[in-house]
Order: structure tokens, then sequence, then C-alpha cells
């Protein structure tokens, strides 16, 4: 084929799935200790600091994310022709995820719509990783890499965890929603968030002082979210020090 200028980006891109992973892992786990302090006001501003370096990391994963799906010169006959679309689509809503929680964290708006859209994201990646690794690429050789199982754990943990932001999301915001010593119940109410002490007549300084006491179906809900974001933190190093070799021995 003719020349075409290709930049292999592989592991700068994992390195901000790597990086986008770590943050979010140890934001989860801020925030819900916070959580359990009852301090509402920590709990925001964790989530807001949080939106700085994830919205970078997004970024910049979109920008690459479009470059490989509108610049792709490889065939299907040089064995390459599909890799923008297994790779290039998943950065790119990997990055719109990542956009969406920074411009809602920074600035306080509610977790739902985030999580419902990582929710929507990780269905799909959950899908490209199964196609990845099942494809039958040639005779007796399955997989669309030349490290299928690694992808396919990478991809599979980066969906879970996206999956279960989710019921996080919706979580975070009740209790933003209802300070207070204890969990409510559940409801179908639409108020919107409110400063602590603001919807329930408790004031902030009764709302934030005092633990926690959260039901042990909360604990079985949200800790799948930071549990499975730290296996696609995992996946990432172990996929990065796979591939890293290879990639910087022998570049395109």
């Amino acid at each position: 084929m003719a020349f075409a200028p290709f930049i292999d980006d592989l592991g700068l891109v994992v390195a901000l799935i790597l990086a986008g992973a770590a943050v979010l892992t140890y934001t989860a786990v801020r925030a819900f200790w916070h959580i359990l302090r009852n301090d509402p006001a920590r709990v925001r501003a964790t989530i807001k600091a949080s939106a700085v370096p994830v919205g970078i990391i997004g970024f910049l994963a979109l920008g690459i994310g479009v470059w490989i799906e509108l610049t792709w010169p490889f065939l299907v006959s040089d064995g390459l022709g599909s890799y923008n679309i297994f790779f290039g689509d998943v950065i790119t809503l990997f990055s719109m995820v990542m956009i969406v929680y920074a411009l809602v964290g920074f600035f306080g708006l509610k977790l739902e719509y985030a999580g419902l859209f990582g929710f929507v994201a990780g269905v799909i990646t959950a899908w490209y990783g199964y196609w990845g690794y099942t494809t039958l690429t040639g005779s007796g050789t399955f997989g669309l890499t030349k490290d299928p199982l690694e992808t396919f754990l990478l991809y599979g943990a980066y969906a879970a965890a996206a999956v279960f932001s989710l019921p996080a999301a919706l979580f975070v915001d009740w209790w933003l929603e209802h300070p207070g010593r204890t969990f409510p119940k559940l409801s179908v109410s639409r108020k919107p968030i409110s400063e602590a002490g603001g919807e329930s007549g408790v004031s902030s300084d009764a709302s934030a002082s005092g633990p926690y006491r959260l039901p042990m179906w909360a604990y079985a809900v949200t800790v799948w979210f930071p549990a499975f974001m730290f296996l696609a933190a995992l996946a990432a190093w172990f996929y990065i020090g796979d591939i890293l070799p290879g990639h910087l021995a022998s570049p395109p």
C-alpha cells in the first residue's frame, strides 16, 4: 500500500486509561470515606477536585480517539483494517464519559446522568471486548490483537465499572439530597439537590456531626464501582507492561 503517516499511540492510550482508573478509584474511596463520616461538603469538594484531572484525561483521550477514527491508514488486507473501530470507538467512548463526569462534578450537577452515560458506554464496551476476543482472525487464531486475553480483561473490567457507576451515582445523589445521620428510605421523589440541611429541616451542623449509619444493601450496591475500577487500573497496568516493549522495539 502507499505510504500513509501513522503514529502508534496505543501506549499513551492505555496510560490515559490507567490514569483515569486510578483517579476514579481514589475519588470513589475518598468520597465513600467522607460519606461514612457524614460530611457532604467534603464529598462535593472531592468530586469537584477530581473533575480537573479527569477532564484533562478525557480531552486528551478524545483527541486521540477522533484522530484514530479519522486518519486510520490501514486496510483489511494489511490485517489491521478494523483496529480503528476496535480501539478508536472505545477510547472515544471512554473520553466522552470522562468529560461528562468532569463537567458534572465540577459544576456540582447531578451525577445520575453521568452514571447513566457510563452505564450505556459500559454495555457497549463489553460487547467490543467480547467480539474482539472471540472473532476468528485466522485459521485457529482468535482475537483482534496479539494480546486478546489482556485486552478482554481490560475491556471487561472497565465495562463492569461503568455499569456499576449508575447505582453508585444514584446513591451519592440521594445521599446529598437527604442529609442526616441515617440513610433515608428510597422514593420516586425528583427534588433537586440542595445544600446539606436544606431539604429535611436539619441544620448543616447537625447533619454533619456524628457517624453515618449506612445499610448493608448500600454497601453491596456501591462497592462494586471502586472494586471494578481498581481491577481496571490493574488490567491497564499489566496491559501496558505487556505491549510497551514490543511497540517501542518495532514502531510502525
